[in-house]
């Protein structure tokens, strides 16, 4: 071995590189991808039951090492580029994808990732990119926290979201009750084929990407793309509405997909409701029902009841378990 590959070897060693590749979507002409360049810390495989290695997992999660000005190749069937990751490590692309579809069916677009040293390939990664069913008959924006895993997020002091996140495993996380159950029909849709598209949100942050995927996985919601958020100083400052990271998310999937109704679905902990409302009047006809799952909170009930009291002309209903969402989604012909 050359002097020049030991020096590679022993960097690599001491400075190992990987790539943590979000997925993304896609529609007949565009794709939107996201990825993003950072030091191994040698997370512990998910189904840990230990404390201390869940604890230390979430502190290297949140400690990410981010990798800036890194040269990766991305590519595709039919198409490769290059990218190179910012200031925070992410790799972003928004552009045309070039590939022609032959069938309506719905695709999943496998993109790579790759980090060279002249002809060697010191890292790897593919991941799955949704491309919908032409035909779906709608698609599906849910958020995660405390809509579909309990988080704890608007318990007092947020103790219960940070024991929950700290201490225990993905796959000892539990689900709303009957979400995963509802998630599948809606996913299946009216007519049983399980074409409707799903998107998860969440404000937390990229750095638990891999964490809420395999618990997503775990319980068997349906497959989708899972949209996070950067965790900054620009982040943490108040902003207006329309500038919210979830709303900015959502009108960008929706624009994505002009001709695709959709269902969304969150709870009365944070803001939801009232940012899937100014969706809903931004989109008039993309937006056919919102679900707001209820919190045990007295004011923030009051005040969700009197904004729906107020949006007759947008079909918005507040739900206290799966159940009441199953009925009023079959009564609406979203699922069998």
């Amino acid at each position: 071995m050359s002097y020049l590959n030991c020096l590679k070897l022993l960097f690599r060693k001491l400075n190992p590189i990987i790539i943590s590749a979000y997925g993304g979507y896609a529609n007949d002409k565009d794709l939107h991808i996201y990825a993003r360049v950072l030091a191994d810390k040698g997370i512990y495989e998910a189904g840990t039951t230990s404390l201390w290695k869940n604890a230390l997992n979430f502190f290297k999660r949140l400690e990410s090492d981010e990798k800036k000005n890194v040269p990766v190749w991305v590519s595709w069937p039919g198409k490769a580029i290059e990218l190179r990751s910012d200031h925070e490590g992410y790799l972003n692309y928004r552009g045309e994808h070039g590939m022609d579809f032959k069938t309506n069916s719905e695709h999943q677009i496998v993109v790579t990732y790759t980090i060279k040293s002249g002809d060697d390939i010191i890292y790897q990664v593919s991941t799955n990119v949704l491309k919908p069913f032409s035909m779906a008959p709608f698609g599906v924006i849910s958020d995660m926290d405390d809509t579909v895993i309990q988080t704890g997020v608007s318990s007092f002091l947020k103790w219960r979201l940070l024991i929950n996140s700290i201490f225990k495993d993905s796959r000892k996380r539990l689900p709303l009750e009957g979400a995963n159950s509802f998630y599948q029909q809606l996913h299946k849709g009216p007519s049983g084929n399980g074409k409707a598209p799903f998107f998860y949100l969440s404000n937390s942050p990229w750095n638990l990407h891999d964490y809420l995927l395999d618990f997503l996985k775990t319980y068997q919601f349906p497959p989708g793309v899972l949209l996070l958020r950067d965790i900054g100083i620009q982040t943490m400052r108040r902003k207006s509405l329309v500038k919210k990271n979830k709303y900015l998310i959502i009108s960008e999937i929706l624009n994505m997909y002009p001709s695709l109704p959709f269902l969304l679905i969150g709870d009365a902990a944070e803001l939801d409701a009232d940012i899937y409302l100014a969706i809903a009047k931004k989109f008039p006809n993309q937006v056919s029902a919102i679900y707001i799952r209820s919190v045990n909170k007295g004011k923030k009930m009051t005040r969700l009841k009197k904004i729906i009291e107020t949006h007759t002309d947008i079909d918005i209903k507040l739900i206290y378990h799966s159940d009441e969402a199953t009925v009023h989604a079959r009564n609406q012909g979203f699922i069998v």
